[in-house]
């Protein structure tokens, strides 16, 4: 019987069938093709004036981001090639999660653009992931469990390495991407809000699209995991230490906001309506994955975030990439 994770041999899977194994990939795959952009498309240098009138608060805030960005897309594509990505079987699968992997490449690209008009300090963005205690945790709960299977051999076809490779996917798709992520975009989203930086944050919409398609690559990966192999949810303190990542993943989000924002109200946001967003967007997720909600927000408490959600998330693939990126 066919699985979505096992060996194979190069020479296998090498034909795409018109009744695909995994229909959900193939169009996925489409959908992410058509929302393919570049961003030489955006004219970023026409935001610098509003770049040097944001206040040492906020430059602080938006430099932070651009550089946990710049090294955590890179992270990414590390996760997807070193760990689940080899373990694919099928065609349409590698098709939607390479599609992933170019695009990680796109935003990698966008970020470094953004970190050059600014003149940012190069070595200091880079570094941010490790320099600020609380970022480098939330990078190592990560790294430290997708590097057991980039440092060892996991057999797909035994119970453990499926168990390892779901954790991996669970951890790159959902939790990074789907979490600490999104939590990151609110930072440029409330700039729009504010009227600045509308062209770099055309660019971070841009992300955030493809990020959506990213986590649903995730989801439906992990939920055919489970429908294929269902003594994996046989095992209950499994699917517990699942549930509690998640929430360990959000923790360390709430606390980062928590160091960060303090007791202030930076770019029209404040630590407790951030703390509330992280908590509906783990709601979210956990919903997603079959799981019961933790905090029982049911909607976004971030007003200026609503609307991102209908605008892009619903209506962008009436329209082509270029015209979001017409500016």
């Amino acid at each position: 019987m066919k699985k979505l994770i096992a060996k194979t041999s190069v020479r296998d899977n090498i034909e795409l069938s018109e009744t695909p194994s995994y229909p959900i990939f193939r169009e996925l795959y489409e959908k992410q093709k058509k929302a393919i952009w570049f961003p030489e498309e955006l004219n970023i240098q026409q935001d610098a004036l509003d770049y040097e009138s944001l206040t040492a608060e906020e430059k602080d805030l938006f430099d932070t981001a651009v550089g946990y960005f710049c090294s955590s897309e890179l992270l990414v594509q590390n996760v997807l090639v070193n760990s689940f990505f080899p373990m694919l079987s099928d065609p349409h699968a590698k098709m939607s999660f390479s599609t992933q992997l170019f695009m990680e490449n796109i935003h990698s690209d966008f970020f470094e653009i953004v970190l050059q008009t600014f003149n940012m300090d190069r070595e200091k963005m880079y570094r941010v992931a490790f320099d600020d205690p609380i970022l480098k945790k939330k990078q190592n709960l990560i790294v430290e469990e997708i590097d057991k299977i980039s440092y060892g051999k996991i057999d797909p076809e035994t119970l453990q390495g499926k168990k390892d490779i779901l954790r991996a996917i669970l951890l790159n798709n959902i939790v990074m991407e789907g979490i600490f992520f999104y939590s990151t975009f609110a930072h440029f989203f409330a700039l729009k809000d504010m009227g600045k930086m509308k062209n770099v944050v055309s660019g971070v919409e841009l992300v955030l699209i493809d990020e959506s398609l990213h986590l649903q690559n995730g989801i439906e990966s992990i939920l055919i995991m489970l429908d294929e192999n269902p003594e994996i949810t046989e095992d209950a303190q499994y699917v517990q230490d699942i549930r509690d990542v998640i929430l360990e993943g959000t923790a360390l989000e709430i606390e980062y906001v928590k160091h960060k924002f303090g007791d202030r109200t930076i770019l029209g946001i404040s630590y407790g309506e951030l703390e509330r967003y992280l908590k509906y967007i783990t709601d979210r997720r956990l919903e997603e994955l079959g799981f019961s909600a933790e905090f029982n927000i049911t909607e976004n408490p971030l007003r200026f975030l609503q609307k991102e959600d209908v605008k892009k998330l619903i209506n962008f693939f009436e329209v082509s990439s270029t015209e979001y990126t017409n500016y």
